[in-house]
């Protein structure tokens, strides 16, 4: 059976808390942020909701869904970063849910509500839900596959919890019901919504064919039957179809509004290239790196991660509900190892099925102790403490060099140092439900307040927000241009542009012509570049303002028209635009 009513409660308001404060403090983050924000806002100023720009170019990376859920954001909270974030949130709520769901109804209801608190409470869940990248939505979507299949498929045990053990059936109709999640997941990140959920379902049905007792034969022939088995099972060309139906059209329509350009570029470039080689710098060990990615995404529940990883090993013998985590967790791990090109964002998905094995471990060490797990499990209450006392440590040293001021951070590191207190003591009194209980809390408020806090506390590194914050505030449309700018200079000043983008200028030189043509117009530069923009321009012109892009560290300079008095452009960007120590 899955969750209870007030155990769902729980996890959608504790994702809630992790989630939606302070969501629009920082600015937009260079470069994936703007760029899909930017593409956004392209569209609400053309009202062409088809073909995706950035800066009056096509933009190819991503499909649209993600776009027409920044639109819904900003129709909802404004065209700002809380409307381009608010889609993220939501959606990872969902996903918490969704996860609580699954495990609840593979295993039990308790290990469904630890399950739906430990993927809300871990850092890379508050650090992409509350991202405006497609990353959250994708999560969502296959998330919502899942579930969709575990509803369908799942035999409960007598008592109406677990999964009984035997070959999986779905319906046509419940296949179609995951097709059309995956379409809308291909709707977000292209193929891989698709094809990597089926890759996990088909591999787990594959496992639960194999297993069947009645089966006979030779070791090939089993093989190529239960394969057979699975792909009929689980209806694959059922799920093929729902998935087009729900995302081909819109690949039709942009691929004839493009001449096929979009499409070209997005699947051999953005998906064949991607895979085959690495992209602009994004590599990685195929052994290593996922792997030390999922342990720091997990924090602070990856502080068990060895007890996690044994119990799953041992449960995967006789529990069904393990053989789909596994499953569902190895079908994103092992492609996107062998990829060329590597990003932390690219197995997130995966994370409810860690979810659901940490939520596993931790409910059945509540209902069966051992000697053995309580002296690890005490490992892992140091382990906890230690990374406090780090993050009291590395947070000041950073903040001084790029947000001078918010050395106050590190007091963050105090709520995993307490928490593992507590979860010690608990444990001493054979109090290992409030151990857990107050590991869950730990998570939460460590991970809230780093994400809550942390823009609160950088705000004032407020990177091209702050450049043009002036223009903003005189609440007028100014013919911006950039030279050498990052993404999110496109995003805030485009929002003071009637087209919502700004001119790219091909050289320095190119800024006279512009300004000849535009009185008045300012312009966002790359602070490399001063010397020969300005040599470019009216002598009236200068540096009106200097900024430090996050978290990118590159020197933004504004420059425009100066005011009588206003200070040379050398002296202004050499006080404003060095870099902070």
């Amino acid at each position: 059976m899955p969750i209870t009513r007030s155990s769902a409660i729980a996890v959608a308001l504790v994702a809630a808390l992790v989630l939606l404060p302070n969501l629009g403090g920082s600015p937009l983050w260079d470069d994936d942020e703007p760029r899909n924000a930017a593409c956004s806002l392209a569209m609400h100023a053309s009202g062409d909701w088809v073909v995706p720009t950035f800066n009056g170019r096509l933009r190819v990376e991503k499909p649209v869904l993600v776009n027409w859920l920044h639109l819904a954001g900003f129709a909802v909270a404004g065209v700002n970063e809380t409307g381009a974030r608010l889609a993220s949130a939501l959606l990872t709520i969902g996903s918490c849910l969704l996860t609580g769901l699954i495990a609840g109804a593979i295993f039990r209801p308790d290990v469904g509500l630890w399950s739906g608190l430990v993927m809300a409470t871990c850092l890379w869940t508050g650090v992409s839900g509350r991202a405006a990248t497609p990353d959250a939505p994708l999560a969502f979507c296959t998330t919502l596959a899942l579930w969709l299949f575990v509803r369908a498929a799942r035999v409960p045990e007598g008592d109406g919890s677990g999964w009984r053990n035997g070959p999986v059936r779905i319906s046509t109709l419940n296949a179609a019901c995951v097709g059309l999640a995956c379409g809308l997941g291909v709707m977000t990140k292209g193929p891989v919504g698709l094809v990597v959920p089926l890759l996990g379902l088909g591999s787990f049905c594959w496992w639960q064919a194999w297993l069947d007792p009645g089966r006979r034969g030779s070791l090939l022939g089993r093989l190529a039957s239960s394969g057979v088995e699975a792909c009929r099972s689980l209806r694959v060309a059922t799920i093929l179809v729902a998935a087009l139906t729900v995302a081909l059209p819109w690949y039709a329509l942009v691929t004839v509004r493009t001449d096929g350009e979009w499409l070209r570029e997005f699947l051999l470039v953005h998906n064949v290239r991607r895979f085959a080689a690495p992209m602009e710098g994004h590599s990685g060990s195929a052994f290593f790196y996922y792997p030390l990615v999922i342990l720091v995404g997990m924090f602070p529940w990856s502080m068990a991660s060895a007890l996690v990883v044994r119990h799953a090993a041992v449960t995967a013998r006789e529990t069904v509900g393990t053989r789909l985590v596994i499953c569902w967790l190895a079908a994103w791990l092992v492609p996107f190892s062998l990829a060329g090109t590597k990003l932390p964002g690219y197995v997130w998905p995966a994370y409810p099925a860690v979810a659901a094995a940490v939520g596993l471990f931790v409910a059945d060490w509540i209902r069966r102790p051992s000697r053995a797990t309580d002296g690890w499990m005490r490992v892992a209450w140091a382990f906890l403490a230690v990374s406090g006392i780090a993050i009291a440590i590395g947070l000041p040293l950073a903040t001084r060099r790029i947000a001078p001021g918010a050395e106050w951070l590190g007091l963050i590191g105090l709520v995993p140092m307490v928490g593992a207190g507590l979860a010690w003591g608990c444990q001493s009194l054979s109090s290992r439900i409030a151990a857990s209980g107050a590991w869950a809390a730990t998570a939460c408020g460590t991970v809230a307040l780093l994400l809550a806090a942390g823009p609160a506390g950088i705000a004032h590194v407020g990177g091209t927000r702050q450049l043009v914050s002036s223009l903003t505030q005189a609440g007028v449309a100014v013919p911006i241009a950039s030279f050498g700018a990052p993404a999110s200079a496109v995003f805030y000043a485009g929002r003071l542009t009637p087209c919502g983008s700004v001119e790219e200028l091909a050289e320095p030189a190119a800024a006279a012509a512009f300004i000849s043509k535009h009185p008045g117009a300012h312009l966002v530069v790359d602070a490399r570049y001063e010397e020969q923009v300005s040599a470019a321009l009216p002598r009236d012109y200068g540096v009106l303002r200097a900024a430090t892009s996050f978290p990118t560290s590159q020197q933004v300079l504004l420059i425009g028209p100066r005011r009588h008095g206003a200070q040379p452009p050398a002296r202004l960007a050499a006080e404003e635009a060095a870099p902070r120590r």
